[in-house]
Order: C-alpha cells, then structure tokens, then sequence
C-alpha cells in the first residue's frame, strides 16, 4: 500500500514537472515569435526609409536633370548667336585673327546639343531606373562637363587677348588682305566684304583709333596694298568708309572718298593730323576696333559665363548621380 502511494506521488511530481517544462517552452517560444516579429517591423522601417531616401535622391537627380537641360539649350542657343549673327565668330574670325572665338562658339553648339540628347538618355535611365542606361550617361556626362568648362574657360581667354592680339590682328588683314586681287583670292575676296559690311554697319574706318589715329581712316592711304598697288581706282579710303544716303549721292561719294579733291584740309585728302571736328562730315573717322571692342566683350563674357554655370550644374548632377547609381539594384 506504501510502495503504491510512492509510486503515485512520483508520478505526480512527473506530472506537474512536465507541465512546468511545457509552459516554459510556450513562453520561450512566445518570446521569440515576439522578438521575430518585432525584428521583422523594424526590418520593413529599414527598407521603407532606405526606399524613401531613393525616391529623393531620384527626385534630385530628376530635377537638376532638368536643370542642366534648360542650361544646353541656352548654351546651343549662345553658341548660334554667336557664330550665325551677321556679325558673330564665323564672319569676325578671319578679321581679328583669333581663331578660338569660332572654335569656343562651335564648342558650346556642339556641346549643347550633344548634352540636351544625353541628358535626355539620363532623364529616361533615371525615371525607370534603368541602371545600365544611368552608367553609360554618367560616363558620356564627365566628357561633356569638362568640355563646358573648357568653352567657358577659352572665353574669358578671349577677352583678355582682345587687347594685345585683336588691333594688330585687323591691321595687318586690312594691309594685305582688303581689296587685293579679290577676283582669284577667295579669302581675301571674303576679308574684303566682311570689312565692307562691317564699316557700314558699326560706321566705322580702319583699324583702330580716332580720326588723328594713323591706323583708323589714314592706314588705307598709307600702308594697305588696296591704295599702294592701285586697286582703289583712285580713292583714298573704300566707300564703306563713308555715310551712304539714300538715294546715293555719287558726287558726294566721291567726296568722300578723295576721288574728288575740294579742299585740301579735308580728310581723306589731308592726312592726320586734322581739325577736331572735320569738314568731312560723311566720312567715318573712328576706327572698328574702338566700336567692335564693347560687342567683342559682351560675347565672350557671355558665352564664358553660361559654359561655367552650366558647368557647375553639371558637376553637382554629377555628384548625385553617381550616388544615385551606387544605390540603385542591378537590372
């Protein structure tokens, strides 16, 4: 009866000592499931903020993509202007003897076209998140960031060689170049017109100087092979030196130009120096350095200027889309 009470009383204490280790075990295993679970939310908040942080960073990216692009179809715009405007870097080229000015207007043509088409590529690499198409861009955007730079850096170069290239530039093509065997030279059939149109249009003679200057209206009559070889069939200074009325007055023309010689103390006929206020009133004393410089500087500021801005935008879409790229999944 003992060992049979003994027995039960063991078996109960089994009992209870199985029931303890289960609910052990169930609060453990609440525990963990809690822990997993908890540990899965914070998982999801990781990844909803990494994910929102690429949205901004896209949206950025987006934006100065848009940006840059305002930016190339100013600079293609800048460049057309002035290359193609009746007195832009392919007309003025051969005349002041810098060649960059032509070649820094290409550049921003060329380099504005070429980063309106690439930007667009990016625009579309970035709004489906295309991550081959956004590295090719990136790639091909380092090229043209730095040859923006490059424009807007021969630009300001321009400018500062105006002072010590441009007048003796022009002076020595209007002494070898203006009027000389036009009809079996090309280029100096060209240098010729683009003095001609220049003359009239500014009103201006020569080179550079004012009227007592010997390299404005008197370098004609003085060094140029126009007057010296006889090819000015007896003028002193060409017709686009002089005040064009409308209808032409021949008579006064010829006035002008010395063809006709009335009084002695005028200019063409009188070399400098001469009255302060001449006689000649028809005739353009100044010359086309003095009323080219301010046009010459205004455009080389400008295109120096919106190469550089451009620039700094292009180098700052740069940074973030780099960034952009680094983070985005392979596709």
């Amino acid at each position: 009866m003992l060992e049979f009470q003994r027995q039960v009383s063991l078996l109960d204490l089994l009992h209870i000592s199985c029931s303890g280790f289960k609910q052990i075990k169930q609060e453990e295993m609440g525990m963990f499931s809690r822990s997993h679970k908890e540990l899965g939310i914070m998982e999801d908040e990781e990844e909803g903020a990494c994910s929102c942080c690429k949205e901004f960073l896209r949206f950025i990216v987006l934006f100065l993509q848009a940006v840059v692009l305002i930016g190339a179809i100013s600079c293609l715009a800048i460049g057309i202007y002035t290359h193609e405007v009746e007195y832009g870097s392919r007309q003025l080229s051969s005349l002041i003897g810098v060649s960059m000015y032509r070649a820094d207007s290409v550049m921003m043509i060329g380099g504005g076209a070429a980063i309106i088409a690439i930007t667009l590529l990016g625009f579309i690499g970035a709004y489906r998140q295309h991550k081959c198409m956004v590295g090719m861009y990136l790639c091909i955007f380092v090229f043209l960031a730095l040859m923006v730079f490059a424009a807007g850096i021969l630009g300001y170069i321009f400018i500062a060689q105006l002072e010590d290239n441009v007048r003796k530039s022009m002076e020595e093509s209007l002494k070898k170049h203006y009027g000389v065997v036009v009809d079996k030279k090309k280029n100096n059939e060209d240098i010729t017109k683009s003095w001609d149109s220049i003359q009239q249009s500014f009103q201006c003679c020569g080179a550079y100087g004012s009227e007592n200057s010997s390299h404005s209206w008197a370098l004609y009559q003085q060094e140029t092979f126009w007057f010296i070889d006889r090819y000015s069939n007896g003028s002193l200074v060409p017709e686009s030196c002089c005040l064009k009325k409308s209808p032409i007055d021949q008579h006064q023309l010829d006035l002008c130009t010395g063809k006709i010689q009335s009084d002695p103390n005028w200019p063409p006929t009188k070399l400098p120096p001469v009255l302060e206020t001449p006689l000649n009133y028809t005739l353009y004393t100044v010359g086309c350095y003095d009323k080219l410089h301010d046009y010459l500087i205004m455009n080389g500021i400008m295109i120096g200027t919106a190469a550089i801005v451009v620039g700094v935008f292009m180098i700052v879409l740069l940074t973030f889309g780099i960034i952009f790229y680094r983070n985005m999944n392979s596709s």
